[in-house]
């Protein structure tokens, strides 16, 4: 059952990237959905099973990406390896842990990703991350807690447990 939930959790979620995120961008930041749900996904599940999430949902993004094939698939894999190990003994269910880790995993998948990018133009690396990476790390991070905390107080239960 969490299996075929957590496929549906993506499915939906690569809809939403796909179609609302244009739509719901701020002065042209986007939010990053598919990294937070490799966040989630890795957070609750292991870092196998996160390292498994962020391939998968990395070689999808890829697909419709203009960037080279394998770039979001290593930024992701590396995210979720890195929130499934660090986050494994943390207090999930406090707002201010929930705020560091989705925006230090927005963080590092950008670095990873506009370093690969930029191809060692270190001017167009900067602007990448201070006018894109930053902006949109903050936007994700907020919404995805703004939504978090919405299903959670409907559905009476944390989605972010504690344990696993």
């Amino acid at each position: 059952m969490r299996n075929l939930r957590d496929a549906m959790v993506l499915l939906v979620v690569l809809i939403l990237q796909a179609t609302l995120a244009d739509r719901i961008a701020i002065a042209g930041v986007r939010p990053d959905l598919l990294v937070a749900f490799v966040v989630y996904f890795s957070w609750m599940r292991g870092p196998v099973s996160g390292v498994a999430a962020g391939f998968t949902v990395g070689l999808l993004q890829d697909l419709d990406a203009p960037g080279p094939l394998g770039l979001n698939a290593l930024a992701k894999t590396i995210v979720g390896f890195l929130v499934a190990k660090g986050g494994f003994r943390v207090h999930r269910s406090n707002v201010g842990v929930r705020f560091f880790f989705f925006l230090f995993a927005m963080l590092v998948h950008d670095v990873i990703y506009f370093s690969v990018y930029s191809a060692g133009e270190f001017g167009a690396f900067l602007r990448q991350f201070f006018f894109v990476a930053i902006p949109s790390a903050l936007y994700t991070t907020v919404l995805v807690l703004i939504i978090l905390t919405t299903v959670e107080r409907f559905s009476r239960t944390l989605l972010l447990t504690d344990e696993i």
